[in-house]
């Protein structure tokens, strides 16, 4: 097939799937024709499902005799030890009585590795922005064995009810949730050792579970959550200590959610990226007309369709002062 015949058949692919048309322009030009034809057909299929099991409530080997007593299949996740994929189950997974007892969340896969990344110790004050529906706060608590202090910040008062309902069915004891705006965390009057923002985005990453962002999301739209990200991320740094660590993540793959915002705030603040040391392709270091600081490349993006899982953009920062 010629390279002018390949193109016009990843449209007719991306026209077939309804996808806006810029969409497709964009991913042909950070993963290349094949690539993305991969892409849109893996949007297509339901992704694993993936649980996390929680040591807060049982031990992993006493969760998964549970589930296997019941038929429930499962196989390892590398890398992600308490991650479990489910090759076939007979049973509702998400009405069990181990999960309604917290023994486990649903949770996919690549969202693990925020928390892992960020790797927070157990006296340390951990900072969690935009932490509703409450997946990486109690994976948190659960890496800190319970001690420490997570401070769970949350916009939406309807998502603090969710995030505080899932707290306390897996039973975390060290996190506080409060009701606020990210933008505004300085008004608490405290330093974090550690921050994730798992930043709002525009959701690209995970069409397989949500099929309407191929046509309900603009190039303006995602320049404004663009302006949004800076400003969260801005405000998260402002609380850092020095020497202080911060993880970025979206599950979005538009630049502009992403190397695009680490960009602007190396600018602006005095912080380092630290490579992030997960499997995944490295961040852009250009796109269109963007040309990105060269660290970039120490950031991850894990693409669907490579990885069996979620789309993700993933930074790691340190403060310097």
């Amino acid at each position: 097939m010629k390279p002018s015949q390949f193109k016009t058949s990843v449209y007719n692919v991306g026209e077939k799937y309804g996808y806006l048309p810029y969409m497709i322009e964009r991913y042909i030009e950070i993963l290349g024709e094949e690539e993305t034809t991969k892409l849109l057909h893996f949007y297509e299929s339901e992704l694993p499902k993936v649980i996390r099991l929680n040591s807060l409530r049982s031990q992993y080997s006493e969760t998964i005799k549970l589930l296997t007593k019941k038929r429930v299949e499962l196989i390892d996740i590398p890398d992600i030890e308490e991650g479990k994929e489910i090759v076939r189950s007979r049973i509702p997974i998400g009405a069990t009585p181990e999960y309604l007892n917290g023994y486990y969340i649903l949770q996919g896969k690549n969202s693990m590795y925020p928390s892992l990344i960020l790797n927070p110790k157990e006296h340390e004050l951990i900072g969690d922005f935009a932490a509703a529906p409450g997946g990486k706060t109690t994976h948190l608590a659960q890496l800190m064995k319970n001690k420490g202090n997570i401070f769970a910040l949350e916009l939406s008062l309807k998502r603090c009810r969710s995030l505080k309902a899932n707290l306390s069915r897996m039973g975390v004891k060290n996190t506080t949730v409060f009701h606020m705006d990210t933008r505004e965390v300085a008004t608490l009057g405290v330093e974090f050792d550690k921050i994730l923002l798992d930043a709002p985005c525009s959701g690209s990453g995970v069409i397989s579970s949500d099929q309407s962002r191929k046509f309900s999301k603009t190039l303006d739209d995602i320049m404004n959550y663009h302006k949004y990200q800076v400003s969260l991320l801005s405000s998260s740094l402002e609380v850092l200590k020095p020497e202080g660590k911060l993880v970025y993540c979206t599950c979005s793959l538009e630049p502009e959610e992403n190397e695009y915002v680490i960009s602007k705030v190396l600018d602006k603040f005095d912080i380092e990226l630290v490579e992030v040391n997960i499997k995944g392709d490295i961040g852009l270091e250009k796109f269109q007309d963007y040309d990105f600081n060269s660290d970039i490349t120490k950031t991850k993006r894990l693409y669907p369709h490579k990885t069996c899982g979620e789309g993700f953009f993933i930074a790691k920062m340190v403060k310097n002062r």
